[in-house]
């Protein structure tokens, strides 16, 4: 099939906030959409639905930490709806340690699901951008990625790395017009959020100078610009999206 320039490859599509955003960008008009999964995808099968896109077509199947199938991911996208423009790259995992009690491997593990994932979405995906000559990449980090947060130390490394892989590929990419920021969010009202007791959650919400939890369009909007052409003077940043939290 001929490549589509305005193709977007959200990652991570059927977590809490991966779901949202896809269905704020299809809500905006954007349809040209290949969403990823890693295991379940009956919540974002249910987005493509409800915009009339068949999930047969949009999505896709993927272990992100796996070179070979991050490869057959691509080819498979290109397959069905072209080559990607536009990557958000949403993927990630966390636990819970003290630093002093991680072991190894589940150390590994949390920097393999958001900065492996990262690294390995990216480099897959801007060789079709450079030939365009333009695309955009956006990464998601986190808040406590700057601020530290007591028994998610190793998470908290790997959102913190993100930011030094998003201002290097900035700069190597600058010159063939393709974009690389870096949404580094708070807290927001969807998935693992919604697991805390409303005592926790009250307690973040006390923290935050809006006392309440982000909504979907408060990253949507931010991605859709940096997707837009508007967006093409904006690279290399990192940009908080946290309600004020610092």
């Amino acid at each position: 099939m001929a490549s589509k320039s305005d193709l977007i490859l959200i990652t991570g599509s059927n977590g809490g906030i991966g779901c949202k955003l896809a269905d704020y960008l299809l809500s905006t008009g954007k349809r040209n959409i290949a969403c990823h999964y890693h295991s379940a995808s009956e919540d974002i099968e249910a987005v493509l639905a409800k915009h009339d896109l068949d999930p047969r077509t949009h999505l896709f199947r993927a272990e992100l930490t796996d070179e070979e199938e991050v490869a057959r991911l691509r080819k498979n996208i290109e397959a069905e709806l072209g080559e990607v423009w536009g990557l958000v790259n949403m993927a990630g995992g966390s636990m819970n340690a003290m630093s002093w009690k991680i072991r190894k491997e589940d150390f590994q593990k949390v920097i393999d699901q958001n900065l492996t994932t990262t690294f390995l979405c990216s480099r897959e995906f801007i060789p079709a951008m450079r030939q365009m000559n333009s695309g955009r990449i956006v990464n998601i980090s986190s808040v406590v990625g700057y601020t530290g947060a007591v028994g998610a130390a190793a998470y908290c490394a790997a959102k913190a790395a993100i930011g030094g892989w998003t201002k290097a590929l900035a700069l190597e990419l600058a010159s063939k017009s393709i974009t690389v920021n870096t949404l580094a969010l708070g807290y927001f009202e969807y998935g693992l959020i919604n697991h805390l007791t409303d005592e926790l959650q009250d307690g973040i919400k006390g923290r935050i100078p809006y006392h309440r939890f982000g909504k979907a369009n408060e990253i949507g909007g931010y991605i859709k610009f940096l997707l837009s052409a508007d967006g093409l003077y904006t690279t290399g940043q990192i940009i908080h999206v946290n309600g004020g939290l610092f």
